[in-house]
C-alpha cells in the first residue's frame, strides 16, 4: 500500500527548473501562460536565493508582458532582470534585457530611449552571436 509520503516530492530546485522550462516553452505559443509560470518561478527563485533563475524568471515575465502590449510594466520587469544579470556578469542576459527594453521604449514612442538602449546592447562584442540565439526576439519582431 502506497502513501503520499512514498511518492517522490519534487524539491524547490526541481519545481523551479520545471517552471522555467515550461515558461520558456510557452513564451512563443502562449505568452499569457508564460507570464503565469514566470511569476511563480520568480517567487520560488527569490525565496530560494537562486539569482540566475530569478533573472530568467523576471526576463520571461517581462517579455511576456511586452507581448501583451504593456510596455511600461515590461520595462520595469526587464530592468530588474537586467540588474540581476549585471550582478551575475551574464552578458547574454544583459544583452537580451537591453534589446527587449529597447523594443518597449520603441512601442511607447520614445525613439531616443529606444536608440540609446539598442546602442548599449549592440556594444557587447558577442551581440551577433546573442542575436542568433534569441528566438523570442525574432518572434516578437514578426508580430
Amino acid at each position: 500500500m502506497s502513501t503520499l509520503t512514498d511518492v517522490h516530492q519534487p524539491t524547490v530546485r526541481e519545481n523551479l527548473q520545471q517552471l522555467l522550462s515550461d515558461a520558456w516553452n510557452q513564451l512563443e505559443q502562449q505568452p499569457l501562460e508564460a507570464a503565469v509560470l514566470a511569476r511563480r518561478a520568480e517567487h520560488l527563485a527569490r525565496r530560494s536565493g537562486n539569482n540566475r533563475a530569478w533573472a530568467q524568471s523576471l526576463f520571461i515575465w517581462g517579455v511576456s508582458t511586452l507581448y501583451e502590449g504593456d510596455s511600461h510594466a515590461a520595462i520595469g520587469l526587464l530592468s530588474r532582470a537586467l540588474a540581476v544579470y549585471r550582478f551575475l556578469y551574464d552578458e547574454q542576459g544583459q544583452w537580451s534585457c537591453l534589446k527587449a527594453i529597447a523594443l518597449a521604449w520603441g512601442n511607447l514612442g520614445d525613439a531616443v530611449q529606444a536608440l540609446e538602449t539598442h546602442s548599449q546592447a549592440n556594444a557587447f562584442k558577442r551581440q551577433t552571436e546573442y542575436a542568433s540565439k534569441a528566438r523570442w526576439l525574432r518572434w516578437l519582431a514578426a508580430n
